[in-house]
């Protein structure tokens, strides 16, 4: 049985909070990029009422859509967001239907869970 090690704090603001999304930013080894890794809580979100990102239109059947991009630094200073799908580089879309299979999935892809926070904390892009 996997456990998720997000903080309790990070995770009870999907769980019982407002947050409908959590990241971090991770290192990469280009200068001219950054790159961040985010948890959606599909299942909080109103697919019928609203329209969403490429990605989680494409993962709503799923309670978490998971995604792993980085962006050029350029585009990250000059706009809040995305302006288009090509703006998401080496795009890597992941789904979980259980807190267990998002542990799993984390562990496998060798993300610090601890390193989750609200995305506001992480200049987290979209």
């Amino acid at each position: 049985m996997e456990i998720l090690k997000i903080p309790q704090k990070v995770w009870n603001g999907i769980e019982f909070g407002s947050y409908t999304k959590i990241a971090q930013e991770i290192l990469t080894n280009s200068e001219s990029k950054r790159r961040w890794i985010a948890i959606y809580a599909n299942y909080k979100l109103d697919f019928v009422n609203n329209k969403y990102c490429f990605f989680l239109e494409k993962t709503k059947e799923n309670m978490f859509c998971i995604i792993d991009f980085e962006m050029d630094i350029a585009l990250v200073e000059l706009h809040e967001g995305i302006n288009s799908d090509e703006d998401l580089l080496n795009l890597k879309i992941y789904t979980a239907n259980n807190t267990e299979e998002l542990s799993h999935l984390l562990d496998k892809e060798g993300i610090n869970q601890e390193l989750f926070v609200p995305e506001w904390r992480c200049d987290y892009p979209l």
